[in-house]
């Protein structure tokens, strides 16, 4: 009864081990491979009947060979390596991040006769947290960055300008500013497209007017710091042009853009047909239009305000327009 009740503990064991969804090897305190499940199989590519009786070294990337050395020297005096993050070379020569937990494999008398390897594939879980931790460094810098953009606007917007005037327009800013921060989480931080860009910004625009309002433009994905920069920009424009349509009938306003991703080109224009004398251009819009956005662009502006309307464009050669702010960390290392 004992010696059967031992052959089906061994079955059942070895059920458990070839079912198992993690890699799981044994080997010689020389690094030969004795046994390699089928998880083993699927996350090196190679078969048992290639591995079993070769070196471990054939799965370890040559600049990792020292490594492999230390971890046969701590199991031959008997300790245990639990998560020990590293990475390994599949068949194809790709590389892959695993966590490994080794255990030396002792007899009845607790005589070391090998090791006993569980190896988990955690690339896709590293790549995660990679991305999280650059997104938290990026969320932390784009704080900071638009507290600063909040102070600017408070600080040139009072300039000249009545209490309940001044309160109005900071809160329109803040709001715009949300408006595009939505757009750039939206995009994962790695971009915006701009016809959605411009179409969020025009929203404020009251309906009875907007049908005054031509936009056309090709499908162009920018970086975020260059959303957020004329983002701001849209905003001034949308506002003020709604107020001088609203005290003129026949006055339109065409806003274009083309441009080329590839060239890394972008002109942007706004262009009025109407008669107004109204110029509720402060400070804090005038910096935006003229100095902030064509910083950012790494481009230049210009801006004529005349009696048959605004006229202004932007546009730069810059990668920065369309370059991401966040990468994937991983992407193009080996994989």
């Amino acid at each position: 009864m004992t010696k059967l009740s031992s052959i089906h503990t061994e079955a059942w064991l070895a059920a458990l081990v070839e079912s198992s969804n993690d890699a799981i090897i044994s080997k010689t305190l020389g690094g030969i491979v004795t046994s390699w499940n089928a998880s083993a199989e699927r996350t090196f590519g190679y078969s048992a009947e290639e591995m079993i009786g070769q070196s471990i070294l054939q799965i370890i990337p040559p600049e990792r060979h020292g490594e492999e050395a230390l971890i046969l020297g701590r199991i031959r005096g008997g300790e245990r390596l639990d998560h020990f993050e590293t990475r390994r070379r599949r068949k194809d020569g790709t590389l892959i991040d695993i966590a490994l937990t080794v255990s030396p494999i002792k007899d009845e008398t607790g005589r070391i006769l090998g090791v006993s390897k569980i190896a988990r594939d955690i690339t896709e879980e590293r790549r995660a947290r990679e991305t999280q931790r650059l997104l938290m460094r990026e969320v932390n810098h784009r704080s900071k960055n638009l507290l600063a953009v909040v102070e600017a606007m408070v600080r040139r917007s009072v300039t000249r300008t009545p209490p309940a005037e001044f309160a109005r327009r900071v809160s329109a800013r803040i709001g715009a500013l949300s408006r595009t921060l939505d757009l750039i989480v939206r995009g994962d931080w790695l971009g915006v497209d701009l016809n959605e860009l411009v179409l969020a910004h025009a929203a404020i625009v009251p309906p009875p007017i907007q049908a005054r309002y031509s936009i056309a433009g090709p499908k162009l994905r920018i970086s975020p710091n260059a959303a957020q920069a004329l983002g701001l920009a849209l905003h001034e424009l949308f506002e003020g042009s709604a107020l001088r349509l609203r005290d003129v009938t026949g006055g339109e306003v065409v806003v274009t853009w083309v441009g080329d991703q590839a060239d890394q080109s972008l002109q942007f224009s706004w262009s009025e047909a109407l008669h107004s004398d109204k110029d509720e251009l402060d400070d804090f819009a005038r910096d935006v239009l003229s100095k902030v956005l064509p910083l950012s662009l790494n481009g230049v502006a210009t801006l004529a305000i005349t009696d048959a309307g605004w006229q202004w464009s932007v546009s730069t050669t810059s990668d920065v327009a369309f370059g991401p702010q966040i990468v994937d960390p991983l992407g193009s290392q080996g994989r």
